[in-house]
C-alpha cells in the first residue's frame, strides 16, 4: 500500500460552550474546518437606506421631518480561541484570505465574510497563542415603505 495523502486531526476531549464550527476552502482546494467557542459576541449594525422628506406645508400639522424607506441590517458576531500553537494559527490564517467561508447551523451551510481588519493575534507565551476576528452574516431582510 502506498501512503498518498496525511491528514492530521488536533483533537480536544470536551464540548466546547457555544460552538460554532466554520469551514474555509483552503490554497489546496480543500475545506479546513475549526471549531471556535472561546468566545462570542453578537451585533446588530443597521442602516437607513433611503430618506423620504415629504414636502411641509403646514408646521404645526407635521408628524416628523424625515421618514426611512427602509433598512439594512447585519448580524455579525466576534469568535475566537486561545492555547494555539503556531502551526495551528498558520492553518487557520488562511481562513483570513479565503474567498469561500461559511458556518453550519444545523444542516443549513450558510456563507459569511470575515470583517476586515477585525484579526488579532495574541501571544500568551509559552508559545501559546490566542486570536480573535469577526464574522458577517449575511444581510437581513427589512420592511421597506
Amino acid at each position: 500500500m502506498r501512503v498518498t495523502e496525511i491528514k492530521s486531526i488536533d483533537y480536544v476531549d470536551c464540548t466546547p460552550e457555544n460552538p460554532m464550527q466554520l469551514f474555509w476552502l483552503n490554497p489546496l482546494a480543500g475545506f479546513d474546518t475549526w471549531v471556535f467557542s472561546r468566545r462570542q459576541e453578537f451585533t446588530l449594525s443597521t442602516s437607513d437606506k433611503d430618506i423620504f422628506e415629504p414636502i411641509i406645508n403646514y408646521l404645526q400639522l407635521a408628524n416628523g421631518i424625515q421618514t426611512p424607506l427602509g433598512k439594512e441590517a447585519f448580524m455579525s458576531i466576534k469568535l475566537g480561541y486561545e492555547g494555539l500553537n503556531r502551526q495551528q494559527v498558520i492553518g487557520i490564517s488562511y481562513l483570513f484570505t479565503s474567498r469561500l467561508v461559511y458556518v453550519m447551523q444545523g444542516i443549513n451551510q450558510v456563507v459569511v465574510s470575515v470583517r476586515e481588519g477585525s484579526y488579532k493575534l495574541y501571544d500568551t507565551g509559552e508559545s501559546k497563542h490566542k486570536i480573535e476576528f469577526e464574522i458577517v452574516l449575511p444581510r437581513l431582510y427589512t420592511v421597506s415603505l
